[in-house]
């Protein structure tokens, strides 16, 4: 069964929302409908305006204390996020201990079974906190209308068509940052990606000791620390000023692909909606590309390709997102654009599903054209050979493993490249040899 205590306390809402659809047909076939009610109870963030007493009775009618344990949490969670605002942590911490402990009662008592140990309960607490606390900030934001209801990320590997594709989308409406990085011989058409939000990542990975070029994962929990929860409100403040509250705007830097479980507070708060678009090029022209630009070796490439591209498919599944592949982004731009509206418009919450049609509408008519001409068959200056020379000194056997699993992925997205759900199946099922292979 779902870990329903987990999901609560990371603020999972969005999940949690999800999981009332299939616990309501669970519950027309005749299951524990006390574990339904609670599902749907729990799904209502601290902000929620949704009545959940309803649920709350309907609990009490089939185990009361149950409800009193539920209700002693909801009443601790507000209050735990009334000290977030307050930006009194300590106190959020120690309410937030209260609240853990009678949401555990409460699941115990219904059949959903918890494992906290009594050493977990202040980590628990500390990243409950923490996500509380940028959902919180992200609500003031939307509140002043100071970052945009629906963000669009451009989230793919570097050298795999994230600037292009992004370019497109700023020539059909998009918003682009206004402090985007300067065009160069790298990028002659423009990277599209705000220098402020480059330079915050980069700290942030620094923060972490890691970098870009790094294939080494981050360090466990990290997404839960302090520094992350600072990065989020500096990434707020940064998106605010460089996208002005425009909507639809799209945030492109490959550091996300390493960075988005981070952003997975603002991803569950129900607050905002998302769309992920996701390049995906052949790794080994990445490489060439990559060689070309900063000298990367192919070992280091290519776990960097494997490390992006798995962290990106599984923290996005759920969400609106789309695969892009870089040759049909080269070969045919239109199907691309159409493919990037339809899922935008899709990922929409329905109060905004109307302006995203608008939208969709006013781009096909009045900037389609403009949109995929940026988009020319020079870009593709890489092809996927490797010689015998790059064999001699990198070492064949090892990089041979990598190249055979790194091109199995590939093949894999691009085969599956409309079903959704069959490209997070089949990357399960590789995913235990690359554990090995990248060890």
């Amino acid at each position: 069964m779902t870990d329903i205590f987990a999901l609560t306390t990371s603020c999972a809402w969005r999940k949690l929302n999800r999981l009332c659809a299939g616990a309501s047909q669970a519950q027309e076939t005749g299951e524990n409908s006390a574990k339904f009610n609670a599902i749907n109870y729990l799904s209502l963030a601290p902000y929620s305006t949704e009545d959940g007493n309803n649920y709350l009775a309907e609990i009490a009618n089939e185990d009361v204390l149950a409800a009193c344990n539920l209700s002693l949490y909801r009443a601790s969670l507000l209050f735990t996020y009334k000290h977030v605002i307050n930006k009194d942590f300590q106190r959020a911490h120690v309410e937030c201990c209260q609240a853990i402990s009678n949401l555990e009662a409460g699941l115990n008592r219904l059949g959903i079974t918890t494992e906290l140990e009594q050493h977990d309960l202040t980590k628990r607490a500390r990243g409950f906190v923490y996500s509380l606390a940028s959902q919180a900030e992200l609500q003031q934001a939307r509140i002043k209308s100071k970052i945009a209801s629906h963000l669009v990320f451009v989230l793919g590997m570097h050298r795999s068509g994230t600037s292009a594709i992004t370019g497109m989308l700023a020539q059909a409406g998009f918003a682009a940052p206004l402090d985007q990085m300067p065009a160069n011989t790298v990028n002659p058409k423009g990277f599209w990606e705000s220098l402020s939000i480059v330079k915050l990542n980069e700290d942030f990975l620094e923060k972490m000791e890691s970098h870009w070029s790094s294939s080494l994962p981050l360090p466990a929990g990290w997404d839960e620390s302090i520094s992350a929860r600072e990065w989020r409100t500096d990434l707020i403040n940064t998106i605010s000023e460089v996208f002005k509250g425009e909507e639809l705007p799209t945030i492109k830097d490959p550091r996300f692909c390493l960075l988005i479980p981070g952003l997975e507070p603002w991803l569950e708060s129900r607050l905002i909606d998302t769309s992920f678009i996701i390049p995906i090029r052949n790794p080994l022209e990445v490489y060439n590309s990559l060689l070309k630009a900063q000298g990367t070796d192919l070992h280091n490439a290519l776990r960097l390709w494997i490390h992006s591209i798995l962290t990106a498919e599984r923290v996005t599944r759920g969400y609106g997102r789309t695969f892009i592949s870089f040759d049909i982004l080269i070969q045919d731009p239109t199907s691309v654009l159409e493919a990037c509206l339809k899922m935008v418009a899709a990922a929409a919450d329905r109060e905004n599903t109307a302006s995203i049609a608008n939208y969709e509408s006013k781009a096909r008519h009045e900037a389609f054209d403009q949109a995929t001409a940026f988009i020319d068959k020079s870009l593709k200056r890489q092809r996927a050979d490797i010689t015998e020379k790059d064999f001699s000194e990198t070492g064949s056997t090892r990089d041979t493993i990598l190249i055979k699993l790194a091109s199995e992925i590939y093949r894999a997205i691009l085969s599956h490249i409309a079903d959704d759900e069959s490209i997070s199946r089949v990357l399960d099922e590789i995913a235990p040899r690359l554990v090995r292979a990248l060890a």
